[in-house]
């Protein structure tokens, strides 16, 4: 699998290890549906810092992943993300219902005062 999770707080940070395959991005999907079963209102820090693209799956992903959170009370946040992936987030208009951070720390600090 290519993420790896810390908890910071009551919060899951999942760092996505370089180039992201539809496979993993599978995998990731399933993982976090799990912690539904299991949880609610479960708030995700997704790190793209090692990130260099996301094909269109990769994107469909995030946005059911982003549904399913809110839809059980929790929230997803995006940090780190390289310059191409936000322009592909732009051009999509899921700049729009993502919330896109500049670091971990920021996206962590966001779901602490919100």
């Amino acid at each position: 699998m290519a993420f790896e999770e810390t908890m910071r707080e009551n919060i899951r940070v999942i760092r996505l290890d370089g180039q992201v395959t539809d496979r993993e991005m599978s995998g990731l999907a399933d993982h976090v549906t799990g912690l539904l079963d299991k949880n609610e209102g479960i708030k995700v820090v997704l790190d793209l810092g090692q990130v260099r693209w996301l094909n269109s799956m990769a994107f469909g992903v995030l946005t059911a992943l982003l549904q399913r959170l809110r839809k059980a009370n929790g929230d997803l946040k995006l940090a780190n993300a390289h310059d191409h992936v936000i322009s592909v987030f732009v051009q999509t208009q899921l700049i729009k219902i993502f919330d896109l951070h500049n670091s971990v720390d920021e996206a962590v600090a966001a779901f602490q005062t919100a």
